[in-house]
Formats: C-alpha cells, structure tokens, sequence
C-alpha cells in the first residue's frame, strides 16, 4: 500500500511548529492562549512543487482571517478539490497568464475550488480543465472574484466541467476582468445571489457566456460574450431554495456572434438554448436590457420567453414560469436571425420564414384582457414578432390557423428603469479564528486521545470509551469501521426525535476505517487507515482525520487530508483496489454542514436504534446507554421508531430501505441547510414532498452529470433518473456523493434502482 502524504505531513508538522501549538490535553484538546495565535493578516507563499495539493490544502486550513495565499508564477497539478472554509481569505496568483491551476486528470471532488467562507478573494489566477466546476463559492457574503481565467483547454464538449466562476445562494459579489472558455453550461454563471456586479468579463466557446439565474438585484455590463451559443441568460428555475429572481440589468455590453453549436448535456436546461442566440430573458421578472450592442447571432438577437417554451415538467406549485415587466431599450441590434437554429427555430421558420426577426416574444401572458408588461423602445429600429407559442402547432400551421404578430407599439408598458446595483465593502477581517485555534492544538497523533489501551491497533476502548454502531450505515468504498463515544465524566447525552442526538460538551467520537486483507477469512488481518475524529467545543463540533503508519502502530494528525493505494479480497472472492482518500479538515466541514456549522452525521435516535454491536445478545443500544446512565431522555418501551437497515429486507419495504440509504449517505448535504441545498433536492427520511425528493424534478447545476436525462427521478424509470445515473458513476465529476467515494456502492444503488422501478409510473 502506497500513501501520498508524508512530505505534506512533514510540512504541516513544521507550520504548526512555527505557528506554535500549546501543550494538549490528552482527553479534549484546549484552545490556544492568544500568545500562541499567529498574527492574521499575514501572505504567505506556497511555490508549484510535487507536494502542492497537500501543501495548499494545510496552508487553506490553518489560514486566519485576512490571511493571503499567494500563489507564484508556474504551473500548479492538482488532483483534488482545494476546500477554503475559513473567513476573509484571498487567493493571489501573479496574474492569470503566469499563475495556472490544472486540474486535468483530477481524481476527487466536484470542483475546482469550492469556498464557502465570507469576505472571499480570488485573483490573478487561471484554473484549466477542472472536472467539474471550476470555481464554485457557496453561501459567501462578499465574494470578489477578478483577473481570472477558468478553461477547459480541449474541444467543447458535454463532459466539460458545467460552470466556470459559480457563486450561489451568495450576496455581495463581484466577477470582474474573468475570462471563462468552454464550459459546457454557463462560463459565468450566478445563481440564487443576491446583490451582484458581473463586468468587464470575457465570455467565449461556452454554451452559455453569462448566466444570472434565480437572482435579486445584478448588474452586468461592459462585457464580451461571444462565439458561446447563448451570450447572456436571464432564467428563473422551478423547484429551488431562491425563488423570483428579479432586478437585473444588463447593459453596455458588446454581445456578438454566438452561433457556437450547443455542446450542453442533452438533460442539463441550457440544451435548449438555441445556438444563434444573443440575449435570452426566461420566466424571470422586472429585467432591463439597455444600451449593448448586440450584433451577428444567427438565431435571434433577443428572446423573451416562458418556461414553457423548453417543454420541460414544472413541479413547483410556487414558480413564475412566465416573465412580466421586462424592458428592452436603446440597443444597437443588427446582422441576426439569418440562419435560425434548434428545434423550436425549425418550427418557427414556416411561419416566420428563413430569417427571423431580432426580437421574439413568446406571447404567453397571465391575462389576455390586459397590456402585456413588457416595453420595446429605441432599439435602432429592430424588427420584432410575437411567435404566439400558445397556437405554435403543426396542426395549426398546417390548417394556416396560426399567425404571428410583428406590432411590437403593443409592448409599451410604462416600466421605471431599476435601479443600480450598489456593492458594500468587504468586512474587516476578526482578529482570530476559534477553527485555526482549534487545527492547532489538536493532538498531533491519535495516541494522545487516550481513547484505548494497549496496542493502539487493537482499539481497546479505555475506560469511559464505549462501542456503537447503527443500522444503515455511510459507504466509504468498502472500509469497515470501527464506531467509538467518549462522554466527559458525569454528563449524558439527551435524547432527540429528530436529528442527531444533543451530546455534551467535550465528547469525542472515533471512527476507524480498515480493510480485511481478505474478507473472505477475517483471520487474514486487516489494513487500519485512518481514524477520524469528532470533537464537540463549546463554540461547536469539529473533524479531523488521522493517519495510520505502515507499520500500524500510530495515526498521525493529516489536516490536509490524504491518499492511499488499497488493494484487497472482496467478499466475493475477487480482488479488489481503490485509491483510497482522506478528506481534509475543510471537507469535513463541507460534508457535516448544516447551515455552516458542523453536525455529526450518524447518531440519530432511529439510526442508534438497535442491537449492541458484538454484545453476543439482543439488548438494544439506546436502552443500554440510558442504563449505563449515558442517555436522558429516551421514551419508554417502543416509542423510538428504527431507521431500516438498506440491506435488510426484513427491517423494512423496499421504499423505506431506499429512503434509508438515501438519508444516511446523501441528506447531510441534500438538505435545506446542507452545502448541496442550492439543488432544491432534499433527501432527509422525513421529507413526504415527491417532488423535493426528485420525483419530476429538473436538474440544477449538473451539467453532464445529468447523463443526457431530463429529470432527477422518473417513476417506473430507474435508467431514466439522474439520481441512480449519479449513484452509479465513478467519474469525480459526475458521482454522488462525490466526496469520500470513489467506488460505486452497488449493494445501495441497488435498492435505490428497486424503489424507483417500483414506483407508479403516474406518480
């Protein structure tokens, strides 16, 4: 077995020196006094080396608000996500020609860089062939993103990352002087922000060059979008967290010749932009359009649309599909329309002819009775039709009942223009930060936890350290595990309904992860490596893994995660190997997050519902904690519903197993507050909403993850659902969970695929 780590290892060993670490408590680590805090608002260089993934990944954790990551000129390989968690951090290339991340042949994560921290900077970098996004920024307020390219350096192509710069469910954000080139959705794209200035940006060889989706209050303007399919989008989706998006202006930008074929994923919205399009506004309200040159794009020049002109499903009882007071007004149109493309166009051309006019309209409106609200004025003299989607029938034109209208002095409503987007300051940085505290003092090996005696490996619980397990159980490519609690003396745990259970402060879980060498006959021995740990502080929990020797006789502290080469016998007689990942510290965080503070995963009421693991008898887990004095709370007798066992046809229906499996290894981030919320997927075992489980559901930012699908979950059609696609894939960009696997879990997808077979197809 090979680990990728030691030199990394080495080199956080010498931060923390530097840094300086105070003498750790061996049961719950202490925070620093404030003489051992660095000082924030330092730079620090991290030049492109071998090392460098594990390297940048430390620096990241151990980073302090106000703190500056410079990068230098060179090329930086990166196989894995970088994760920036931590508030008021700037990334600073020495430009984005001489400082180049690429990601090509990246293995892990779904992003480039995923930040989710406020007060966020990036600059003077490019990012080339990410596997999935590039740069996605994730609940942020203030977020700064200039002088960046994002690329994917290959032909366009449907297995290019999605987005480009992607910030989402954020406020406050600046994309300025990017340049975005080939993303198969949108090169920029902005989606359920609030407050937002994108300008100055280059967009080319993307589907979409601009994207503003689901937002409140954007300016866009001096920019280039050209050679995309679509230049700029203004789209609402159904089914998400943000809903109206409203108050956007898009202005002063030169928006020229996007006649790019449409490379997008057959199931990801964008596929039915129409190549040849220039400016697209759909379902979304009160936008003005103003003062661009908009010229050469070989479709329409501007296209107001419905959502129901892309013919998809809505199942969001709350969605606007249809966009009111929408202003176009003193642009410069010309040269578009000559060579009208995609399946409406074809539709379009008998009754439009061969070129179409630059402005279209869909013609769907709330009342018939009333003036649309929408306005046309001072466009250079721009031709215009409402093409009446509602009567755009091939029987109707074949029975000459369908005729367009091209009297644009009907859309005269009286709009006010909106108002500018005004950007507020960055927050000054706080003067310390309690997680790099925390990073800090943490143990530097898992020995000094004091959780077991003897041997290290052969896990011994010391007193005070008891066993536990649960029913269905996280996939981790395999591993077995080993589940610990330590309570501090003289405190209990409180029972909860719902949720994980309420612990004290100073808990500490454990939890071992191994490999039989052969799982056929335990007697072969096993692989330990890692053991990560969970410790709750009075400010709140947090995770960190470490690292077992070669040797097995110590794990070490590895805050920028890890890599090791497994190789072993399966329990059905095959071999078997993955490169098995460590997460880092900030994955962690990702990956327990709820509403940005960290929640364990596993230890639910339902979940710990069940039998003594290894007792050698029947006595159930929850009545033996309140017994031991270890739990309050817990309702007499059977009140204490179990969750099912996924691979226990016994414990419950196939739709529950499924359900099960779901929730424990997909709802901690699909979930209202979890980092997978901008989805609007929710997979939590007490959501009843068929459609906020992805029954019907239209996906949002999977790009080719969607597999050339057009909903989430089809009843009847598992081979047709986005969900099992993605179970059942092992590309990094593609796969879900896309973090702490890289092997498909059959045994779950399974059962998954089962319970959609099984569902009505009329659902």
């Amino acid at each position: 077995m090979r680990l990728r780590v030691p030199a990394a290892a080495a080199l956080l060993a010498g931060l923390l020196f530097v840094l300086g670490c105070g003498e750790a408590d061996r049961r719950a680590p202490s925070s620093a006094g404030a003489e051992n805090r660095a000082a924030p608002g330092r730079t620090y260089a991290v030049p492109p080396s071998p090392d460098v993934q594990y390297q940048l990944q430390a620096r990241l954790i151990e980073a302090l608000p106000g703190d500056v990551i410079q990068l230098e000129a060179g090329r930086y390989a990166l196989r894995r996500q970088l994760d920036v968690s931590a508030d008021n951090i700037t990334i600073r290339g020495r430009g984005a020609d001489q400082t180049v991340l690429t990601f090509q042949g990246q293995t892990a994560g779904g992003h480039g860089i995923e930040a989710t921290g406020d007060n966020f900077v990036l600059e003077g970098l490019a990012i080339e062939d990410a596997a999935g996004n590039a740069v996605k920024v994730l609940g942020a307020r203030n977020v700064a993103i200039r002088d960046v390219r994002v690329e994917w350096t290959g032909p366009p192509a449907a297995s290019n990352g999605a987005y480009g710069l992607y910030p989402v469910q954020c406020e406050n954000v600046l994309l300025e002087k990017c340049v975005a080139i080939g993303a198969s959705d949108a090169g920029l794209y902005v989606g359920q922000c609030r407050n937002v200035v994108v300008r100055s940006c280059r967009a080319e060889r993307n589907v979409a060059g601009i994207e503003i989706e689901n937002t409140v209050d954007a300016d866009v303007y001096d920019n280039v979008a050209t050679n995309n399919s679509g230049g700029i989008l203004v789209f609402d989706m159904p089914g998400l967290q943000l809903k109206a998006g409203r108050n956007v202006r898009v202005f002063r930008n030169q928006v020229k010749a996007n006649n790019h074929r449409n490379f997008a994923d057959p199931g990801a919205i964008v596929a039915a932009v129409p190549p040849g399009t220039g400016v697209m506004v759909m379902a979304t309200d009160h936008v003005e359009v103003f003062d661009n040159d908009i010229r050469d794009n070989c479709t329409g020049s501007v296209l107001i649309v419905s959502y129901l002109a892309i013919d998809r499903r809505i199942n969001d009882s709350a969605f606007d599909a249809i966009p009111e007071f929408i202003s176009i007004h003193d642009n410069r149109i010309a040269g578009g329309g000559g060579d009208p493309q995609g399946t409406l166009a074809e539709l379009l051309k008998e009754a439009l002819g061969p070129r179409f006019p630059d402005i279209l309209w869909d013609g769907v409106v709330k009342s018939a009775t009333e003036p649309p609200p929408l306005r046309l004025a001072d466009n250079a003299g721009a031709s215009y039709a409402n093409f009446n989607l509602a009567l755009l029938t091939p029987e109707n034109l074949r029975a000459g009942a369908y005729q367009p209208d091209s009297d644009a002095a009907r859309l005269s409503a009286d709009l006010a223009p909106l108002a500018p987007v005004a950007l507020a300051p960055h927050d000054r940085p706080k003067a310390a930060s309690a997680a790099a505290d925390v990073y800090r003092t943490l143990p530097k090996t898992l020995s000094e936890f004091g959780l077991f005696e003897g041997p290290l490996a052969k896990h011994q619980p010391a007193a005070g350290v008891v066993l536990y397990d649960l029913n269905t159980q996280l996939f981790s490519d395999y591993a077995e595990k080993r589940r610990y609690i330590r309570l501090p003396p003289g405190t209990q745990m409180q029972y909860r309904e719902q949720g994980v259970l309420q612990f004290p402060v100073g808990t500490v879980i454990a939890k071992t992860f191994s490999y039989p060498h052969d799982m056929t006959d335990p007697a072969q021995g096993e692989r330990i490596l890692e053991t990560r740990i969970e410790l709750l502080r009075d400010d709140g929990w947090y995770g960190v893994t470490y690292l077992w020797n070669d040797e097995q006789t110590e794990a070490h502290l590895a805050l920028g995660g890890g890599e090791v080469d497994v190789q072993w016998v399966h329990s059905d007689g095959q071999p078997r190997s993955v490169n098995y990942q460590l997460p880092n510290a900030n994955q962690c965080l990702n990956c327990h997050s709820q509403d940005k503070a960290f929640v364990p995963i596993g230890p639910t009421a339902r979940n710990l519902n069940r039998p003594l693991p290894a007792s050698g008898h029947a006595e159930n887990q929850l009545q033996h904690f309140a017994a031991a004095g270890m739990l309050d709370g817990l309702p007499a007798g059977d009140a204490v519903a179990a969750l099912p066992r996924f691979d226990d046809p016994h414990s419950g229906s196939i739709a529950e197993r499924a359900r099960a499996w779901l929730d424990v290894n997909c709802a901690h981030c699909h979930s209202p507050g979890g980092t997978a919320r901008p989805s609007g997927l929710d997979l939590r075992w007490d959501q009843t909403d068929l459609a906020k489980l992805g029954v019907w559901k239209n996906p949002v930012a999977a790009g080719h993850g969607s597999g050339g699908r057009l909903y989430d979950i089809v009843p009847g059609r598992p081979d047709e659902s986005i969900l099992l696609y993605r179970l059942e894939s092992e590309d990094p960009s593609i796969a879900m969970p896309n973090v702490g696997r890289r092997l498909v879990h059959s045994e779950g997808a399974e059962v998954v695929r089962s319970w959609i077979a099984a569902m009505p197809a009329a659902q």
